[in-house]
């Protein structure tokens, strides 16, 4: 029997869902009031205990003019609240210029912030439905487990005590999920995955057969390495490089013997690289000196590790929350530690050690689009120079994985907000943060160092792990208001991209970004290109107003779609009250179909699901005349080259 019953859903997050339903007294609002934080800072001060409403300084920072800039996070009763940002000039010890946003109301929602449940057993809510979500027999062994007691506002503006858990999984496909887990009830409020992927169809590092081979040291200048007698060992006070050699896991330091002044490594060729682990500490090491000189801060709070030959044809990249792990490439791609992707991967964890954007919905596309724009940013910081492409030293055939002038060059990507859509994968979302990149670093007076020292400044303090569109695009222009940059050109390159960046709109929308919605669909669209956008080389672009992906018609296909594991992309398509057969085949990897109709599918919600092994699976509907039936590719594994269609 040809099945497989592998998507399970919890009773417990079943129950969850009525606890999303009573009127919410908490709402989120704009903070620009310089008294409502210094009250609330000196009432603080004076308590014996935490107040209700609180602010706990997370970071300073001194931007290149020498402005100092502090970002808080409101608490609650010392509890930190997720999704607020208060960000205040500081002079004299004193705070200016506030600007951010923040809850109140809390207590109307929240009466104790004492949790019913604790940190091993929110775990344990966690593992258990990963576990089933799986199907694993056995839950593999984390690397490592998280659970930070924090208090939210969900879709609805209901504040919540919750616990948000995330752990690491490297045993067979990398993953690291993330929930919030009500700390009353148990219930899985929310689930995201959190592994920040670098997807690529074919590119590779710096020191391959389409880049031609260099030598450190006379092409181009050392890297640094610490030594040892004769032994050379790639660990310096700011980056380590460590040979997994196929494996998932190791933290220990390269060595290597080197007798002689030159110090010479030569390990080790592979798949079309000449070497990899050079490649990805002397990038490390770039990295650091581009955050330091352009924005005078570390990229981590904590030492850059760069983990290469990870596993065994493995055609990815990935920073895991705590190292980077960079792939040998296959058939389509060189070993990715080209200067694009080390730059991007790193930036991940840049950005989840300051806004904590959420890897899905909108904020999704702005955490792939930042990590994009560092790594071209890396390209200028090394070179003088860009091509705006995106990967284009690791594809063993093609020009580029994404592009920044046009992004739907590549057949996925989108140039507008207007063309955003729910499901929409975070690399081809990414395309409008890409492309307003692109129009600020072109404009007179500006340049891809102007333009990335914009967005990093608004990722370090305006951004939060919920932002829109439009409240992101605000943070930049704040952000080059503070670096005394023209806030009218930010302001029209996003325009052009069908995102406000005037501030006029509400900031931010609490959670809605991470569930994927749109405010930007009035925007005016400045897109040349009449592409899909939903994950497909079709030109044929018709798209369902509701925002539920391309809407196909009978004896359409559509061919050449991939996707990672655990993606999302939807379709569409209108019943006439006859039989279709929603059919995906060919490629490979696997991938699943689900169909449901008036709403869009899920692993919970669907009126066929065949889950077969492999991509070829069908769905046989009996369609009401007037009535939208809705298809989601669901990324069991990576899966590239099929084909939907319907007949």
């Amino acid at each position: 029997m040809n099945t497989k019953q592998r998507h399970v859903n919890l009773l417990v997050a079943a129950m969850g869902l009525g606890f999303l339903l009573p009127v919410s007294a908490a709402e989120m609002v704009r903070v620009e009031n310089t008294d409502t934080l210094n009250q609330a800072l000196a009432v603080q001060t004076m308590s014996l205990s935490p107040a209700e409403t609180g602010f706990e300084a997370m970071k300073t920072v001194t931007l290149p003019n020498g402005k100092k800039k502090v970002r808080y996070q409101q608490t609650y009763h010392g509890l930190p609240v997720f999704n607020t940002s208060v960000v205040a000039t500081k002079s004299n010890n004193r705070n200016s210029d506030v600007f951010g946003v923040m809850a109140k109301g809390i207590a109307a929602d929240v009466s104790t912030v004492r949790p019913a449940l604790s940190r091993q057993e929110a775990i344990q809510v966690a593992l258990n439905d990963y576990q089933l979500k799986q199907n694993f027999f056995s839950m593999p062994r984390p690397d490592w487990e998280t659970a930070k007691l924090m208090v939210r506002l969900d879709e609805n503006g209901q504040a919540q005590l919750v616990y948000m858990v995330d752990f690491l999984v490297t045993s067979d496909e990398p993953a690291r999920p993330f929930y919030f887990i009500d700390a009353e009830s148990g219930a899985i409020v929310k689930q995201w995955e959190g592994l920040n992927h670098h997807e690529a169809k074919g590119s590779g590092p710096g020191g391959n057969e389409r880049t031609g081979r260099y030598v450190y040291g006379e092409d181009k200048e050392s890297f640094a390495i610490t030594k040892q007698g004769s032994t050379c060992i790639m660990d310096t006070s700011e980056v380590k490089s460590v040979n997994l050699n196929g494996g998932t896991s190791g933290t220990d330091a390269f060595r290597y013997n080197c007798s002689d002044s030159r110090n010479y490594n030569d390990y080790k060729q592979i798949n079309g690289a000449y070497s990899p682990i050079n490649d990805a500490h002397f990038y490390g090491q770039k990295i650091v000196e581009m955050y330091k000189d352009w924005l005078n801060t570390a990229p981590l709070s904590f030492k850059l590790v760069m983990r290469v030959h990870y596993k065994h044809n493995f055609e990815n990249a990935s920073w895991d929350g705590r190292e980077m792990n960079f792939g040998d490439g296959g058939n389509t791609l060189y070993p990715l530690v080209d200067l694009n992707v080390s730059a991007h991967e790193v930036s991940h964890g840049f950005t989840e050690q300051n806004s904590g954007l959420i890897y899905s919905g909108q904020s999704g596309g702005i955490n792939e689009a930042y990590s994009d724009i560092a790594g071209e940013a890396m390209e200028y910081y090394i070179r003088h120079k860009v091509d705006w492409y995106i990967g284009s030293d690791i594809m063993k055939s093609g020009k580029a994985m994404r592009y920044f002038d046009q992004p739907s060059r590549d057949g996925y990507s989108i140039d507008n907000a207007s063309e955003y859509y729910t499901g929409i994968n975070v690399h081809h979302s990414s395309g409008v943060f890409n492309r307003a990149y692109y129009l600020i670093s072109n404009t007179a007076g500006w340049n891809p160092k102007k333009g990335f020292q914009a967005f990093a400044v608004a990722n370090q303090l305006y951004w939060t792990s919920g932002a829109t569109f439009d409240s992101a695009a605000c943070g930049v222009t704040k952000a080059a208001k503070d670096l005394n940059y023209s806030t009218s050109d930010i302001v029209a390159a996003f325009k052009k991209v069908g995102v406000d960046a005037s501030c006029g709109s509400v900031y931010p929308e609490t959670d809605s970004a991470s569930s994927g919605s749109s405010d930007s669909s009035s925007s005016s669209s400045d897109s040349s290109s009449g592409s899909s956008s939903s994950g497909s080389s079709s030109d044929d672009s018709s798209d369902d107003s509701s925002g539920q992906g391309q809407m196909l018609t009978k004896g359409q296909s559509v061919s050449d779609l991939f996707g990672p594991f655990s993606s999302m992309l939807y379709y569409g398509f209108k019943g006439d009250g006859s039989t279709t057969t929603v059919k995906i085949s060919g490629g490979t990897g696997d991938a699943d179909l689900y169909v449901n109709v008036d709403k869009t599918p899920s692993p919970q919600s669907f009126i066929c699901r065949p889950q077969n092994y492999g991509n070829e699976e069908s769905c046989k509907v009996e369609t009401e005349a007037g009535k939208t039936y809705y298809i989601m590719i669901f990324g069991y594994r990576y899966y590239s080259g099929l084909t939907l269609s319907l007949e």
